[in-house]
């Protein structure tokens, strides 16, 4: 699963800027769609725009990027449900080899039975993530800067007050193990317990053109139930909301691009 910040509803505006892609935002609900990058261009030598453009694609395989050419025009699309910074850096990639085969924007459409090329198909590594499980839940915070959201897994449980330094230690070392660098929490003590809800996330991903690092959640959850079990700890919250509900925070224990990460 790929944590971390990304864009979908906002496009980074005032972080990157486009002269060829055009950003659209995604569509949430169950009319969803992915967010995307798209360019049509033209340009006097088509095979070696396209030849260009594929070098780019081998050089950053982790990009969703698309292609269509007909005669002299070429549409690129970068398109996904969560566009992290790899994928802007490849648009602004391709931006430069644009300018360099002196290719210009158009608005001649594409004939309708086009081929789609696909130059990179990012593949997660690790194994899917199920929604509904339970105790690790997929979640995302919205708003931050540059329009950013952050995809994050949060875990609800209660323990005993003495347990909280060892136990909020132990997830620092899974941190650690699980090349985690966001862990924050909120709590509401209700002695001799206090209830938890711990957020698990990365920062920006993929600046610069950097691999894209993937979060095995079947193996992060199976240590974070060890955890628990290690001290005292279950799942879910004590008392009843919203009075016992853990609001009393973040407590930052580690955190990466601060300002993008709420």
């Amino acid at each position: 699963m790929l944590l971390g910040v990304y864009w979908y509803y906002g496009f980074p505006k005032g972080l990157y800027h486009f002269d060829f892609f055009a950003y659209r935002p995604g569509i949430g609900g169950s009319s969803g769609g992915p967010a995307e990058l798209t360019a049509t261009v033209q340009a006097p030598d088509p095979a070696a725009l396209l030849a260009a453009v594929q070098a780019v694609a081998a050089r950053y395989p982790q990009a969703p990027l698309l292609a269509q050419a007909h005669g002299p025009l070429l549409r690129l699309k970068l398109d996904d449900w969560a566009l992290p910074d790899y994928a802007f850096f490849v648009a602004t990639e391709l931006e430069a080899v644009l300018h360099q085969q002196q290719a210009t924007l158009t608005t001649e459409p594409l004939p309708a039975d086009t081929p789609l090329l696909r130059l990179a198909d990012p593949q997660d590594p690790t194994p899917p993530y199920h929604y509904g499980d339970g105790l690790v839940q997929a979640v995302s915070s919205r708003g931050g800067k540059y329009q950013s959201e952050v995809a994050l897994l949060r875990v609800d449980c209660h323990l005993p007050l003495t347990q909280k330094a060892g136990f909020l230690a132990a997830l620092e070392g899974l941190c650690e193990q699980f090349e985690l660098d966001v862990l924050y929490y909120l709590d509401r003590k209700i002695p001799p317990q206090v209830n938890l809800m711990v957020f698990f996330g990365k920062g920006r991903q993929g600046v610069g053109g950097q691999p894209l690092r993937y979060t095995d959640t079947v193996a992060l959850t199976a240590a974070v139930v060890t955890t628990l079990s290690a001290h005292g700890a279950q799942a879910g919250h004590l008392g009843g909301y919203p009075a016992d509900y853990p609001r009393r925070g973040p407590h930052i224990l580690r955190i990466a691009d601060a300002d993008f990460v709420r």
